[in-house]
């Protein structure tokens, strides 16, 4: 096929500011990778997009805990997974439980998907009692589906 480039599961990509170390997870746009190598920045380096990991993990006495089957988020900030979705990106699931003092999570890795969209200020009938049970609904499912791991920004 005249296509087809690679199966995905490793990409080549360029190294964020401050460069990448193999092992660690990294945000390239809306990607979630894996280095498999340590680069510079600037350089290429290859990032793991699939496939079962031991990440870093968010730990805290209470809230920071996951079942198997749970959604796991990644904090940009702090480098490490999370069980807290707000303001972190979804990047799969865990595959084990891990209670919320581990400081080391197995991730199933799961691309977010994306689809076109965004919050609902107003509807054509604004000012109606109407209108606005109907926006407040479509900002509900949209949460709801950014929630699922599924961007409607």
């Amino acid at each position: 096929m005249k296509t087809f480039i690679q199966p995905g599961e490793t990409l080549d990509l360029i190294a964020p500011s401050g460069g990448v170390v193999s092992g660690l997870g990294y945000l390239i746009g809306g990607l979630f990778v894996i280095a498999s190598v340590t680069a510079a920045e600037g350089t290429v380096f290859a990032g793991v997009r699939v496939g079962v990991h031991s990440l870093a993990a968010t730990t805290h006495a209470t809230d920071q805990a996951f079942a198997a089957g749970d959604k796991v988020y990644w904090n940009d900030s702090t480098k490490k997974v999370t069980a807290t979705p707000t303001g972190n990106q979804i990047i799969g699931f865990a595959t084990e439980a891990k209670v919320s003092t581990d400081a080391v999570a197995r991730v199933l890795l799961v691309q977010r998907r994306s689809v076109a969209g965004t919050t609902i200020a107003d509807v054509p009938t604004a000012g109606s009692a109407t209108a606005a049970l109907n926006a407040a609904a479509i900002n509900s499912i949209l949460a709801a589906l950014e929630a699922a791991g599924i961007n409607v920004a």
